[in-house]
């Protein structure tokens, strides 16, 4: 079975891929999503929090759809006008265009599904020009103009390959096909941390738009943390309390509601409304958050816990933030040790490596377009941006085309 591209993953990086792909004519692209029966792997053993996904959507499918505009850092050297494209074709009505490069998040009504994307899409543009196939990809070698892909079942042969599998599942699928230096052993996070309080704080600057919302947020300057603020009320208005209770975000969105009527938290379901609906806003009291970039704050493992934390590099880090926190008044936590992960794992792949087998190169057969090829994300949600950046990607090879 041959195509002209395959694109192996059905996140949000490869749904970024399939578009750019499906803009040029006549191109016949195969993706392979995964099984259909999927399984997550989590941060750890109390699998609180998922790290990875293996099934269709990826963990693109329980993304809260949380797309940063201040555009520090940019995979792929995204430009304005190709974060713009891209964002306009989901949300039309939401000004994007005055707010680029102005520190924000936008929070969508309804976040990008990649896998009820990618259905769509191949059920608008049919077979063999979008083909969805429920296996895992085993191996690829590359053997002349060609590239050849070994899934449990079938042979696969395409001409220029896509692999999006995630920032776990790319380096093991390389690292089994070119060797095990591809992968790094180590990978990086975001890791969000409790600063601490803040009274009489200023009404946040929450727009609204058709859409979905913007919510204010703040830079740091050297692009090591990202700070917010959520509405401390009820019994989140004592210090500290429940910011453990908090690790329940990073579960799929269907078993959050269940956990908050179980939890019967007041505090968090406040935070929760604000998140989604910018409600509590004009509370007195806010609690104050950071989302922290880390290097290597995890070492990868084997197993259904692949992620054995490394709690000094962490709490270095977060360190780091809280020193140089912008907020004068801040009555400070009395918990620094507490952390939740922030989901955004990256740079699992050997950069040297990668360029030793040509899987860096812009012109070659094979283009890793996922989190595990980033090697600094900064301190914002890099999700969207990845989707972003593998269209673009996708576009400057081909040179031509218009977003379906």
């Amino acid at each position: 079975m041959g195509s002209d591209d395959l694109v192996i993953g059905s996140g949000l990086a490869a749904l970024g891929a399939v578009l750019g792909l499906l803009a040029q004519p006549d191109r016949r692209v195969t993706v392979l999503c995964g099984p259909q029966e999927g399984r997550f792997l989590h941060y750890d053993g109390r699998a609180l929090a998922p790290c990875a996904f293996l099934g269709p959507g990826g963990l693109g499918s329980h993304w809260h759809g949380v797309i940063p505009t201040g555009l520090r850092v940019r995979p792929g050297d995204i430009s304005d006008a190709e974060f713009s494209l891209v964002f306009r074709r989901f949300y039309p009505h939401a000004d994007i265009n005055a707010r680029i490069g102005k520190p924000a998040l936008f929070v969508p009504w309804r976040p990008i599904r990649p896998w009820a994307e990618l259905q769509q899409l191949a059920a608008a543009h049919g077979a063999p020009r979008l083909s969805l196939l429920h296996e895992p990809a085993l191996n690829l070698r590359q053997e002349g103009n060609h590239v050849h892909i070994g899934t449990a079942s079938r042979k696969l042969r395409t001409t220029r390959c896509w692999v999006a599998a995630g920032a776990l599942h790319t380096p093991t699928l390389l690292a089994a096909s070119f060797g095990k230096r591809l992968a790094r052993g180590f990978a990086s996070d975001h890791v969000v941390c409790y600063l601490g309080q803040l009274e009489s704080q200023p009404r946040p600057d929450v727009r609204y738009t058709r859409n979905g919302l913007y919510f204010p947020a703040i830079a740091d300057a050297r692009d090591r943390a990202l700070y917010t603020l959520r509405p401390a009320r009820f019994d989140f208005r004592r210090l500290d309390a429940g910011f453990e209770r908090r690790q329940i975000f990073g579960l799929p969105t269907g078993t959050l509601l269940v956990k908050l009527m179980k939890g019967l938290s007041p505090g968090l379901l406040a935070e929760a409304l604000y998140n989604r609906l910018g409600f509590f806003g004009g509370s007195r009291c806010h609690s104050a958050y950071a989302q922290i970039h880390v290097r290597d704050a995890y070492v990868v493992r084997e197993g259904h816990s692949p992620l054995l934390a490394q709690p000094d590099r962490i709490r270095a880090a977060s360190d780091l933030v809280r020193a140089a926190q912008p907020f004068g008044n801040l009555l400070t936590s009395k918990r620094p040790d507490l952390y939740s992960p922030g989901i955004h794992l990256h740079h699992t792949l050997d950069a040297a490596a990668m360029a030793a087998e040509g899987l860096d190169d812009a012109a070659g057969s094979v283009q890793v377009l996922d989190a595990s090829a980033l090697t600094d994300i900064g301190a914002e949600h890099h999700s969207f941006k990845t989707l972003v950046s593998a269209y673009a990607r996708v576009q400057r090879r081909a040179s031509g085309g218009t977003l379906p």
